[in-house]
């Protein structure tokens, strides 16, 4: 579906009330977690690695003499140095927000190009940015977080550009970007070449050879960034911070370690607290998906549909792919507000809920039923609890 102007101006006007509402949301309380922020300010200064090690930076690792690297991916502090001026916890909470925020004007156009009326493309971005925990990761802007909010940006770039039929070198550009804030997304790339094989009507094997060449120049930079800080190619950070930790007794990555994000997904409760005005409180472990989220729910129909449109088969395929490398992990995301890695494919998720809702088997509606509205609307007023609960009030064990 061709995008007009009353499609681009809804998706400005989303991407803009997001961010006001993402940076009111963190407003007065920047991040301790500052890695990417100090990152920023030594790439200002000529440097890839920090000169201090402050005791609440755990996972800050000597790369030499003196020099303590950070183990994530480093775009986040690439986008902080224009706003470095604001401090380096300020800087990476700013990123975190303002990239957040973008994203829902991006899924929004993402949701247009695959079909979606324009209710149905506001529904599902209006559930990305206020019904999913990424509002709450967005706002706190911790390291963790923030790789999460510029990843979300970037992978719903590449989900609108192989929508809309490529192009395929820009697809991989969107993929290598996401994947230098969260490596995970990376591996949703073979789905994406489906679906902009689809949409752009080429073959397989010349959409994924676009796709891999728009993101070659970038899997080269971090290789390249490895190397400068660890001395290999290989990304040893992970693996260092890995050991002796018990929830990697298997290794960083392990199939053994599914049970515990199939709890954390379908089962991780709240605490609730009877007699209090703030009877719901949260667990630092998180709390189940479909809790957090309830329209995700959704999801499960729109996999009904994957054998019928090929464009539902590649989202379904991408949502797998970007989160393999998540469900064997050996941690399922905390400290968080619900499932963070959800984050990872959430832009894939939002496409299969809003499927599942309104295109069951033939021509999309013009409007979200009043069960998918109604999950919705719940998901916004617990995300929107949750966020001040936590991040105000402090209701956070």
């Amino acid at each position: 579906m061709p995008l007009t102007a009353r499609d681009r101006a809804i998706a400005i006007a989303l991407a803009t009330i997001a961010c006001i509402a993402y940076v009111a949301a963190g407003w007065d309380l920047p991040t301790v977690y500052d890695y990417q922020g100090r990152l920023a300010d030594a790439l200002v200064h000529g440097r890839w690695w920090l000169v201090e090690d402050p005791a609440w930076l755990n996972e800050l690792l000597s790369c030499g003499d003196g020099r303590f690297c950070v183990a994530y991916p480093p775009l986040p502090a690439v986008l902080a140095i224009p706003v470095l001026f604001a401090g380096t916890a300020q800087s990476q909470s700013l990123v975190a927000q303002l990239c957040g925020g973008l994203s829902s004007g991006v899924l929004y156009l993402a949701c247009r190009v695959l079909g979606a009326p324009r209710a149905i493309a506001l529904s599902g971005a209006v559930l990305s940015a206020f019904g999913t925990t990424l509002l709450f990761s967005s706002a706190d802007g911790r390291a963790w977080f923030v790789a999460h909010s510029v990843a979300m940006l970037f992978t719903s770039l590449a989900m609108l550009l192989a929508a809309r039929g490529g192009p395929g070198w820009g697809v991989g550009a969107a993929v290598g970007l996401a994947a230098l804030a969260r490596l995970p997304v990376a591996a949703a790339f073979p789905a994406l070449a489906l679906l902009l094989a689809r949409r752009a009507d080429i073959p397989y094997t010349r959409a994924l050879r676009g796709i891999v060449l728009g993101g070659a120049s970038l899997a080269l930079v971090y290789v390249a960034y490895d190397l400068m800080r660890w001395g290999t190619i290989f990304d040893s950070g992970y693996t260092r911070l890995a050991e002796g930790d018990i929830f990697f007794n298997f290794g960083v990555f392990s199939p053994l370690y599914i049970p515990r994000h199939v709890v954390a997904i379908f089962l991780e409760p709240p605490e609730i607290v009877p007699g209090s005005p703030t009877f719901l409180r949260f667990h630092t472990v998180g709390m189940s998906l479909f809790l957090a989220t309830p329209a995700f729910l959704w999801v499960f129909a729109g996999l009904r549909l994957v054998r019928r449109d090929p464009a539902i088969l590649a989202l379904a395929l991408a949502s797998a792919l970007a989160l393999l490398p998540d469900v064997l992990h050996g941690t399922v995301g905390f400290a968080q507000f619900g499932y963070r890695f959800s984050i990872d494919a959430q832009p894939f998720l939002v496409g299969l809920a809003i499927s599942g809702d309104a295109k069951r088997g033939g021509p999309w509606r013009r409007w979200p039923s009043i069960g998918f509205t109604g999950a919705i609307v719940a998901g916004v007023i617990i995300n929107i609890y949750a966020t001040i609960a936590i991040m105000r009030l402090g209701l956070w064990e």
